[in-house]
Formats: structure tokens, C-alpha cells, sequence
């Protein structure tokens, strides 16, 4: 069985919004998306070529970006139809790696006080990602008022809360395991 590359359908969604150079759509994924969805711009731009090749997005230069050619993508009807027929199919289970799993329970291989310094490491990112999550929620919360993406976008960040919250509490509790051990 051929695996599907989903790129293409986070990319379209991102032009169902509204146009957008790579260089947007990248870096609206990593603020907006980054907790559940991500793209390199070695997977970003090879993907636009092909949607432009299969009449899903249009191409044009930006004449105000001048020297730098700005490149600025729409999506076409055909995309946009492409886009609604995935919407409707049955969601894939997802894949799920998460390095410091692994390493916990590869644990019993190296010095409890350097995975202790992992988790804290991994604590103080989730602390992080929750500071960005929330940063990204109030912007929605006031940006997006009438938007029709408003209550999906609020959903999303709902499920990202209440994921970041479950790893750090599994962070404190893992933590008080190795201190008792």
C-alpha cells in the first residue's frame, strides 16, 4: 500500500485561509501548527511544485517583493475540491515517536541522574510549548472573532492544552519515581 503524503493537504489548507508565499506557510506552520503538525521547507517546496504541476495551487510572483521573487501560491477550485474529498475520508492513526519514551524506557542503560536531566530538559520544552500554545490561543481568541476557522482553530488548541498538560505531569511523576528509586 502507497502512503499518501499528507503535506499536501496541511499546505491546502493553509491556502484555503488565504494566498501565501512558502516562506508564510512555513512560518505560520511552526507558530500556529508545531505541536501536531510540522514541515521542513525540504518537504514544503517540493510538495508546492508538485500541486502547481496538478493544477491544485497556482503560482505568481509578488511584483512588490522586488529582488527577492516572492513566490505567492493560491489554491485552485481543483485544490480546493481535492482538499474537501480528503476532509471527508476516515482519519489514519497516527504514528506517534516520542524520543524521550523511548529513552525512559531504555533507562536502566545509563546513569539515573542524566535521564533525570533528560526529563527536566523535556519539562522545561513542554513549558515552553505551553507558553507559545497560549501565546497562539489568545491571538486566535482575539484575531480570529467572526472567522469562520475560529471554533475549529480553539478545538485544536483545546487538544494541544490538554496534551502538553498529561506529558507534564507524567514528567513530575516520572521525576518523583527516579528520586524514590
Amino acid at each position: 500500500m502507497s502512503r499518501v503524503n499528507k503535506s499536501q493537504y496541511a499546505i491546502l489548507g493553509l491556502l484555503s485561509k488565504r494566498p501565501m508565499s512558502g516562506y508564510d506557510m512555513k512560518r505560520l506552520l511552526d507558530r500556529m501548527s508545531g505541536f501536531y503538525w510540522s514541515e521542513s521547507n525540504a518537504q514544503l517546496y517540493p510538495v508546492l511544485k508538485k500541486l502547481a504541476q496538478e493544477n491544485k495551487v497556482t503560482s505568481a510572483l509578488d511584483p512588490a517583493s522586488g529582488a527577492r521573487n516572492r513566490i505567492i501560491y493560491t489554491i485552485t477550485n481543483a485544490g480546493l475540491d481535492f482538499l474537501k474529498e480528503w476532509l471527508l475520508q476516515p482519519v489514519d492513526r497516527a504514528c506517534y515517536r516520542e524520543e524521550m519514551i523511548l529513552k525512559v524506557s531504555l533507562g536502566h542503560n545509563i546513569n539515573k541522574k542524566e535521564l533525570m536531566r533528560h526529563l527536566k530538559d523535556y519539562s522545561d520544552d513542554l513549558q515552553a510549548q505551553k507558553k507559545q500554545r497560549d501565546k497562539v490561543q489568545r491571538h486566535i481568541e482575539t484575531d480570529h472573532v467572526g472567522r469562520d476557522d475560529q471554533l475549529y482553530l480553539m478545538m485544536t488548541y483545546d487538544f494541544s492544552e490538554k496534551v502538553i498538560d498529561a506529558k507534564l505531569a507524567w514528567c513530575e511523576e516520572t521525576l518523583k519515581k527516579l528520586e524514590t528509586a
